[in-house]
Formats: structure tokens, sequence, C-alpha cells
């Protein structure tokens, strides 16, 4: 009998997994299309550096805008969402897969926006049965046919928890995005998509 855990969220969001909720009705400035001026810029902006798999480390001045991470207890693998506005006006989004799978690593998905409908669709547009990394020992010749067809329907299992543990952490940080935009006149036609 094959069974799948389906990791989605129950009831209110809020609840599950949320690593540092930062709402946006808080008192800043509008997300601009241009450089901000000196006085509207927020306390919060910073350097922030972020590390990205397999190459250079993003640094730029911001501040973060929401964050979410889908840890939960014993779960070998599981990712975080952040999105950060950039001083320029622009968005940097960032997906983080952590988990005992790849040790202290980790794989780092960064890229940066002009506009938040386009962080959006990488965050939509994410693959996460790409972050799972296999475990067969392919070059150990002496692997029965079995063996390998054990590991293979582990690998399986692990690619499908993957897909919907993301999932249920896109649809819970997005649905806190889309209350925490709600109240912005500023921000116009954001549409949240669920997988």
């Amino acid at each position: 009998m094959n069974v799948i855990n389906v990791h989605e969220p129950i009831g209110v969001y809020e609840a599950y997994g949320v690593d540092e909720p930062v709402s946006l009705r808080d008192a800043a400035p509008a997300f601009t299309r241009g450089p901000m001026a000196r006085a509207e810029r927020p306390a919060a902006m910073g350097s922030i550096t972020l590390r990205r798999s397999g190459a250079r480390p993003l640094t730029f001045t911001g501040r973060l805008v929401s964050r979410h991470s889908g840890e939960r207890a014993g779960a070998a693998q599981w990712h975080e969402l952040s999105l950060y506005e950039t001083e320029e006006g622009g968005f940097v989004a960032d997906i983080r897969v952590m988990g005992e799978t790849h040790g202290n690593a980790g794989q780092f998905h960064v890229a940066s926006f002009n506009e938040l409908e386009e962080a959006l669709r990488f965050f939509e547009g994410h693959d996460a049965r790409r972050d799972v990394v296999s475990d067969i020992p392919i070059e150990d010749a002496g692997l029965s046919p079995a063996e390998l067809m054990v590991h293979a329907a582990t690998l399986k299992v692990r690619v499908a928890e993957a897909v919907s543990g993301y999932r249920a952490v896109l649809s819970a940080f997005l649905t806190a995005l889309h209350r925490g935009l709600a109240g912005r006149p500023d921000i116009h036609d954001v549409r949240v998509i669920f997988p």
C-alpha cells in the first residue's frame, strides 16, 4: 500500500509554519516604480545579502515584506519563502530548501524582479520536484533490482511530499501576503493563483 502525506494547512493559515510574519499594513511608503526619496525610506531598510545556489550571493538594500516557513516536526525537507522590497522599488524572491536531506547546505533559489507580479510568478512557477536529491547509490553495481525498486519507490514518495509541502507553504504565504496587500491602495490587481 502506498501512502503519501499531504501537508495542507487546515483552518487559520497563520498557525501553520509561520516563521516571521510582517504586516504590510504598518505605516510604510507605497511600493514605488523608481528610487525612493530619502525621506520616504522606511527605517527597516538595510543591507541584505542572500545566498544563492551555484551563483554569487545577491546583496541589495531593502526590507523584508513577508516570510513563511513550512518547517514542521519530523519533516526531512521543507521550504522557506521570503519576499523583499528593494530600495529601488523592485522585489527579491527567495525560496530556501532546508532539511536533513541536504545537511547544512540547503538550496537557495533567489531572483530579483521589477514588478510584484513577476516575483509572485517566480514563487508560483517553482518546481519542488527538482528540490529532492536522490540518495540512490547508482555507483553500487551490487544493487539488486529489488533494492533499486525500493529506492525508486522511496524517492517517488519524497518527491510527492516535497510537492505537497511546497504547495501548502505557497498557499499560506500567498494568502498572508494577499491579506497584507488588501489594505494597500497603491497595489492594484494582485492575483493570487493557487496551484
